[in-house]
């Protein structure tokens, strides 16, 4: 086995690229708590970033979730996302990193709801990317690394209570749609 994939059980960056090696690559999974203080120093020490995810192939790491799956893309030869693909992407990572803002602010003690231009910018993102992001969503047939990471932030925003699902039909019908599909179930979000 020469991968091992190191993240967290409740990071949805580190859900999808789960889901994308789920029967496809064989991996070890290295699970890191960032919370728990050896876990944060053992982050810091492999990544520079102090970012998960992180695969390890051989002895090269390679940091990011986008990057990862760009790299996988090229090793193993699949397709590429085009222009409109990528938009789609990064619309969802925007999205993400946002909930990811406001839930760390939350939980770190900052209450969100005190008018803020940083907290209110934030907040703004979240309709304007679900509105751009719905189309695509409502028409979404394949199961490929786009679908598992808009799946894994929808998950996780519900899960942690970052999004109101029922406000967007089309995200709600999304997750409905692909609940059962390959590997969902087996990288489902646990809190350790």
């Amino acid at each position: 086995m020469s991968y091992t994939l190191i993240g967290s059980t409740t990071s949805p960056y580190v859900r999808k690229i789960r889901l994308c090696l789920h029967d496809k690559i064989t991996y070890e999974f290295k699970t890191v708590n960032y919370m728990e203080k050896s876990d944060a120093e053992y982050l810091k020490s492999v990544n520079p970033i102090n970012k998960i995810p992180i695969l390890i192939d051989r002895d090269q790491p390679i940091y990011d979730s986008r990057v990862i799956y760009n790299y996988l893309t090229k090793k193993y030869g699949w397709t590429h996302l085009t222009i409109p693909e990528e938009n789609i992407l990064s619309a969802i990572d925007a999205a993400l990193d946002t909930s990811i803002n406001i839930f760390s602010l939350k939980r770190g003690g900052l209450d969100t709801s005190i008018p803020n231009s940083y907290v209110t910018r934030q907040m703004e993102r979240i309709p304007l990317l679900m509105n751009f992001i719905s189309p695509w969503a409502a028409t979404s047939e394949e199961w490929d690394f786009l679908t598992m990471s808009l799946y894994s932030y929808l998950d996780w925003a519900n899960f942690r209570e970052q999004l109101d699902i029922s406000a967007y039909p089309d995200m709600k019908n999304f997750l409905e749609k692909f609940k059962h599909s390959p590997g969902v179930e087996e990288t489902k979000i646990v809190v350790i």
